[in-house]
């Protein structure tokens, strides 16, 4: 069965409410067994889009409490980054368990000219810059976004 974008993301959302979900493989098989066409490459779209956290270990909706303006990419990333460290052309990013690939989503999705690309663990990221002076800039980009 066809369903558009916001029917499939209603979805995924009633799903994470009424089962535990801690894997991205979970909530495709999840979907397709609602009659849902998905692949990992939708399901990683639409968390990020929805702002979907892990809480934990489990996908969730972020707890609700004050909510901050702006882009909701760079609000995962101040809700859940620790520490910013920088090595030549490379950021370090530290993260709580199981957070990093959420914020590594989150900080491609922005496409700041200064991130070649991310490599995610499970409480660390890895940002290649394309030069040490921008390492320098995205490091200091980001300790603001943590203030």
């Amino acid at each position: 069965m066809s369903h558009n974008t916001s029917q499939r993301r209603r979805i995924l959302l009633s799903i994470i409410k009424t089962r535990t979900i801690t894997t991205q493989e979970q909530l495709v098989a999840a979907l397709i067994e609602r009659g849902v066409d998905a692949s990992q490459a939708s399901v990683s779209r639409d968390i990020a889009s929805l702002g979907l956290v892990k809480i934990d270990g489990a996908y969730a909706r972020p707890k609700s409490g004050p909510q901050r303006a702006g882009d909701p990419r760079e609000n995962r990333i101040r809700e859940h980054l620790l520490e910013v460290r920088s090595a030549h052309a490379t950021v370090v990013l530290l993260t709580p368990p199981g957070e990093a690939n959420g914020v590594a989503l989150a900080l491609d999705g922005l496409a700041w000219s200064d991130v070649v690309g991310t490599l995610a663990g499970d409480d660390t990221i890895f940002v290649a810059t394309p030069s040490p002076a921008a390492a320098k800039r995205l490091a200091l980009r980001l300790r603001k976004v943590l203030r």
